[in-house]
């Protein structure tokens, strides 16, 4: 049993955690082994999210404490619940990625529901998000559509310069003609 203290402390990191981050997930993590619940943990980790289990009252406390209270998202916290959020710095779609994954693989732990940008999602709403680009594939994109006209005149001018020769050979022949 956890001591006041220890509720406190519990309320205040996943606060803090939840007003940071931009999206929130419940997973009901029951029937997970200790193993599969570490790999899930280390691939969250790795895009930046975070898994943590506790009481539903005290998630919903730390929702509230941080300003994103939902009570359609409320509705959703029955029994067993591990919320997944991610850092600042992290990428949710990601992670999202990396969550469906896990879970097409081991088929668990099941997605109840997700929290993003003010929006309540169900398990579906949540899998058909993780297809959204990630953020390094939008900068990859980005990066290719800024990239596209000026690969396109460097090869223009790169044509012009080649050519340059050929059209003087052609003009020197002519004068001496």
């Amino acid at each position: 049993m956890l001591t006041r203290e220890q509720k406190r402390n519990i309320v205040e990191k996943l606060r803090e955690h939840f007003k940071t981050s931009s999206i929130v997930v419940l997973l009901d993590y029951r029937g997970l082994d200790v193993e599969k619940i570490s790999n899930l943990r280390r691939s969250m980790y790795e895009s930046g999210g975070h898994m943590q289990v506790c009481k539903n009252t005290l998630i919903k406390v730390a929702l509230d404490e941080s300003e994103k209270a939902n009570d359609e998202f409320y509705s959703y916290l029955t029994g067993p619940n591990a919320a997944l959020y991610v850092d600042e710095e992290g990428d949710p779609m990601a992670v999202l990625k990396a969550l469906v994954k896990f879970a097409k693989e081991n088929d668990m732990p099941q997605i109840k529901a997700g929290l993003f940008e003010g929006e309540v999602y169900d398990e579906q709403g949540v899998i058909e998000l993780s297809k959204l680009p990630s953020r390094t594939e939008l900068l990859g994109m980005l990066a290719n559509v800024i990239q596209a006209p000026i690969t396109g005149l460097a090869a223009s001018l790169n044509n012009i310069i080649l050519k340059l020769p050929y059209a003087l050979t052609a003009v020197k022949e002519k004068k001496e003609s």
